[in-house]
């Protein structure tokens, strides 16, 4: 009888300790996952900071420029906006198609900021990475960190409902787009903030002749 008794309080000892496992591996699951979720958060909030800051250190060199050459910008073309092709928009050394080049903004002082991909999980419209891009005549210009944002954003800053399309063939006209309804997110008639370009970017720009009226929905 004594050693039936030793043989339960045992089990009941083991069956404690296993279950005392069980819920520290939960704990330890819930710690693992938020922490890699803040990372993650983290992490993409500091590539947009960074981003935010690239251009607004650019758009600072180039108005110095243009003070210093009668109100001109840096030219990629002669082309008015309307336009503007493929080859007249140039794009960082890092980016996945386009004129991919270190100097993608001409005449300014280097080295430029190039693009880190957002690919996989972190991609922007469709899945597919996004860089920087410029193009300017010399009296309008578009400076983007085009498509580059993991999430859509909710906030103004740097918005425009302006900026380009998906890459096409070298030849193809109006490379620029100005508040497109399929760059813009209006999918089968409806506003699908997920396919939003503009949402999914940073843009500056000195363009104003460009009805940004966002559609419904937005």
């Amino acid at each position: 009888m004594i050693k039936r008794l030793a043989r339960k309080i045992r089990n009941q000892h083991i069956g404690f300790t296993i279950v005392e496992l069980l819920i520290m591996m939960v704990i330890v699951g819930i710690l693992a996952s938020f922490s890699f979720n803040q990372y993650t958060g983290l992490k993409l909030l500091a590539q947009n900071t960074k981003r935010q800051n690239d251009l607004s250190g650019l758009r600072t060199q180039l108005e110095a420029y243009a003070a210093e050459h009668n109100g001109l910008y840096p030219a990629t073309t002669t082309n008015p906006t309307t336009n503007w092709k493929t080859i007249d928009v140039r794009t960082d050394s890092n980016c996945f198609n386009g004129s991919k080049q270190v100097d993608w903004v001409p005449e300014l002082e280097q080295p430029l900021p190039q693009s880190v991909s957002n690919t996989g999980s972190d991609a922007g419209v469709d899945d597919s990475p996004g860089c920087y891009l410029y193009a300017s005549n010399g009296t309008q210009y578009v400076l983007s960190a085009w498509n580059m944002l993991s999430k859509p954003k909710t906030s103004t800053l740097l918005y425009r409902r302006l900026g380009f399309r998906s890459f096409q063939t070298p030849t193809s006209t109006q490379f620029y787009s100005c508040n497109d309804n399929a760059i813009g997110g209006i999918s089968q008639g409806h506003y699908d903030i997920e396919k939003d370009y503009y949402k999914f970017s940073y843009t500056i720009s000195n363009i104003t002749d460009c009805d940004e009226t966002p559609p419904l929905g937005v």
